[in-house]
């Protein structure tokens, strides 16, 4: 009984992981997704690079930790380089893959523009 109970609880996790493998959705949303990555992006890419401190600056509201792990977490998925100059001071910046999103980004941007009141009454603003 515990064999066959086994069996069903390995199969449906493999069913699972197939399933994520093979929707493009779930993939991008894992590498994009959450409240701060598309955000970061967005605004590297308008600096073309930056230092943690301007980047911290004008990403408002998040933690200092929080900028921090997302910058590795994206820097681990080939979005964004890390840059350590002579001064070892750091800057970031997007890669050629972190570049390929932003023209998805920007029609999000757009696409949040001109669809401004009805956002504005869904998320409160």
């Amino acid at each position: 009984m515990t064999g066959h109970f086994l069996l069903l609880v390995y199969k449906r996790d493999v069913e699972k992981i197939n399933q994520k493998q093979s929707c493009p959705f779930s993939n991008v949303m894992e590498l994009l997704g959450g409240k701060w990555k598309i955000f970061i992006i967005a605004r590297i890419y308008e600096n073309k690079k930056i230092r943690f401190n301007e980047l911290r600056k004008i990403v408002t509201n998040i933690s200092s930790q929080v900028l921090a792990r997302k910058l590795d977490e994206m820097r681990k998925d080939g979005l964004v380089v890390k840059i350590i100059n002579k001064s070892q001071n750091v800057d970031y910046k997007l890669s050629e893959f972190g570049n390929s999103a932003i023209p998805i980004i920007s029609a999000l941007k757009k696409w949040s523009l001109g669809r401004k009141k009805e956002i504005s009454k869904i998320v409160n603003i």
